[in-house]
């Protein structure tokens, strides 16, 4: 191999590690700007609502996004897309980018925390790294602590996992876990309706 031809795999090789730091966040940003163009205003802030208590409130996120989106009346189906698909864009951005995203400034620091809850997942919940794929999905089904789909797909990285497959296992962990919810949720406002 010649030295143009070394320039030119180096040049590729950057361009595809570019793309893969820059297509979540576009991803992001066009459901962002299809939310905001195309969806009624008070359908955009229900979503919001959702999508701040989801993202903002550590441990308790899915279990206080699900009811209360279902609270404001969006339909569970709905509720159960916009939450796989925000964990299915992170999980992208994690998996694609977890040695990168740890040098960027400000998301640096938050990958490597948690990086840190998932090195601490690995030797507390050592079941997961023996069953691999499974171990991953139920890692993101039954969050322990602080893990969920950003723990997972560090998890997933750190056992050794091809960057799809853990991409794929926390997608079905998050879609599981987010049905038992909203079915959790409606029994709950079941059993509550007479007290009510």
């Amino acid at each position: 191999m010649n030295t143009k031809e070394k320039m030119e795999m180096i040049m590729q090789m950057r361009l595809i590690a570019f793309a893969k730091l820059v297509i979540p966040f576009c991803i992001l940003g066009a459901t962002v700007l299809f939310f905001w163009l195309f969806v009624e205003p008070e359908v955009y802030a229900k979503y919001a609502k959702v999508f701040s208590i989801y993202t903002f409130i550590p441990l308790v996120g899915t279990g206080a996004a699900i009811p209360e989106g279902l609270r404001l009346g969006i339909p569970p189906a709905a509720i159960l897309s916009f939450i796989v698909f925000t964990d299915a864009v992170l999980a992208l951005f994690l998996v694609w980018n977890f040695d990168y995203a740890k040098k960027l400034p400000g998301i640096g620091k938050l990958v490597e925390r948690v990086e840190e809850s998932g090195e601490r997942a690995i030797r507390k919940y050592k079941w997961v790294k023996r069953f691999g794929f499974i171990g991953v999905v139920v890692l993101v089904i039954f969050p322990l602590q602080w893990t969920g789909a950003a723990v997972g797909s560090i998890v997933g990285r750190l056992i050794g996992m091809p960057s799809l497959i853990t991409w794929f296992a926390v997608v079905i962990g998050t879609f599981i876990r987010s049905t038992l919810l909203i079915y959790f949720s409606w029994l709950v406002a079941f059993l509550m309706k007479p007290f009510f």
